[in-house]
């Protein structure tokens, strides 16, 4: 049996998770193609043909789909995720771009034949600015749905979870930062369903991904400057494992970019005590104490000319 773990976890909701809670109503009919945005305002969908029964896919569904794109320049199969123009067969959750992630979530509000037509803004996926958008014509033919994780055994889920952990690593690998923490944070996910009631022959392999993902997350997170979840994520990973050398490093950045110096300085100091040796650890150091004797320097002179006393 699985259950909830309480340990609060800091991940990213994905833009199918929030266009499930409010796809639109299936009984619904179509006289005219109407317009329903998402939720968190990540695409936009007309509904052409009204699909057959009340279910949808969920990620991980098996799903035979034809996606056309109605506005082609500049796109191809590596930024789509997804095979383009005939009948093919996917699985949702497994394009691995920021477009896929848009129509994985799309393809959540769907019901079988469904056809629609969905608009994407360039900004939302990283391919400009201002109000270009993309458009695809999207069918969902047919589907079958992947088994609720809450279904399944610890070990299903923790090869899943491994799955999409080994996935991010390729995205990040491959500098596609927002799919890998997408991949980590789905992996984290399963996990939790996993809590306290993981077997004991798999405990240590329990522990190790949730650190792995956890530090992983944030190496993700401190490329794209999110300092406040990678101190949380990487204070998850050393709950379990204190001595994380690269954790410790990557929690002591960010407390430097957040002028925390005194957290900083205990963080670096602690990874270079278990790695002397460790030169980026050495040179953060030294950012540390360069940003933190400027800081002082900054308000010394301030309060030198608040209270009258001489600025140097």
């Amino acid at each position: 049996m699985v259950t909830m773990d309480d340990t609060p976890m800091t991940v990213t909701t994905t833009p199918s998770e929030v266009a499930m809670a409010t796809a639109p109503p299936p009984e619904e009919a179509v006289t005219h193609p109407t317009r329903w945005e998402s939720p968190d305002q990540t695409f936009a969908k007309y509904i052409l043909e009204k699909g057959k029964g009340i279910e949808t896919p969920n990620l991980g569904a098996t799903c035979v789909v034809q996606i056309i794109p109605l506005v082609s320049e500049g796109l191809e199969q590596g930024l789509v995720g997804y095979p383009m123009y005939e009948e093919n067969e996917i699985t949702l959750g497994e394009g691995d771009t920021e477009i896929s992630a848009v129509l994985d979530a799309c393809f959540e509000t769907m019901q079988a034949a469904e056809v629609c037509e969905v608009e994407v803004a360039k900004e939302t996926v990283g391919m400009g600015t201002g109000d270009e958008l993309l458009r695809f014509q999207l069918e969902l033919k047919e589907f079958t749905r992947r088994e609720d994780p809450w279904h399944q055994g610890s070990d299903e889920i923790l090869s899943i979870a491994t799955h999409h952990k080994n996935k991010g690593t390729e995205c990040f690998k491959a500098a596609k930062i927002r799919p890998a923490i997408h991949r980590y944070s789905r992996a984290l996910k399963l996990l939790v369903l996993l809590g306290k009631d993981v077997p004991e022959d798999q405990k240590a392999a329990y522990i190790n991904l949730r650190v792995a993902c956890y530090q992983n997350l944030a190496a993700c997170q401190i490329k794209l400057t999110q300092h406040d979840f990678v101190i949380k994520n990487c204070s998850k990973a050393l709950l379990l494992d204190s001595g994380l050398v690269k954790a410790l490093y990557r929690r002591g950045c960010s407390y430097t970019a957040v002028n925390e110096f005194e957290k900083a300085r205990q963080d670096l100091q602690r990874a270079l005590d278990i790695e002397p040796a460790n030169k980026a650890t050495i040179e953060q150091l030294k950012v540390l104490e360069k940003k933190s004797k400027a800081q002082d320097e900054k308000y010394a002179k301030a309060m030198a000319k608040m209270f009258g006393g001489p600025a140097k």
